[in-house]
């Protein structure tokens, strides 16, 4: 497995990376890695994103209706 080691110096960077990791009570390294994640993510196609979803959701056999009903049971008032 690659890996990568990055040194952040700019120092309005570090403070950021280190107020996000305290709301999230991780470290700055784990804050630093997700920020980065999502920021990577972010640049692929939606599509792409969603294709594994999608991939199930085909396999499973549930219809459209079926999940509409389903969302509709779980976003009622009074669940949850």
């Amino acid at each position: 497995m690659e890996s990568l080691v990055l040194e952040v110096r700019n120092p309005d960077t570090v403070h950021a990376i280190a107020e996000a990791a305290r709301r999230q009570g991780t470290t700055p390294e784990a804050a630093a890695l997700e920020l980065l994640e999502t920021a990577v993510l972010a640049q692929r196609p939606f599509a792409e994103i969603v294709e594994p979803v999608a991939r199930s959701f085909d396999e499973s056999g549930m219809t459209e209706e079926n999940l509409d009903d389903l969302v509709a049971q779980a976003t009622r008032p009074g669940l949850g």
